[in-house]
């Protein structure tokens, strides 16, 4: 059964030597558990309802020079 408005927690972890990006999910309501998906499209291939739904990062991407300041001056060779 489906829900609308936050339905789990999700966090996705660095990158791996394969450039997967797993993601642990806690899923809230009645039943609650955790999932492991080796990426976030899988998790939404299985779990998006063709589309219909997303995920909503709360943080920035700590690895994502754009979503953070200091991985972007360490990049410019500036001390």
């Amino acid at each position: 059964m489906s829900g609308t408005g936050v339905v789990a927690l999700v966090v996705e972890f660095p990158p791996n030597e394969d450039g997967r990006q797993w993601v642990a999910v806690k899923w809230l309501g009645p039943h609650p558990c955790m999932t492991f998906w080796p990426s976030a499209d899988d998790l939404l291939e299985v779990h998006g309802h063709l589309g219909a739904s997303e995920i909503r990062w709360m943080d920035p991407d700590p690895f994502d020079p754009d979503d953070n300041p200091m991985l972007a001056h360490a990049d410019s060779g500036r001390p």
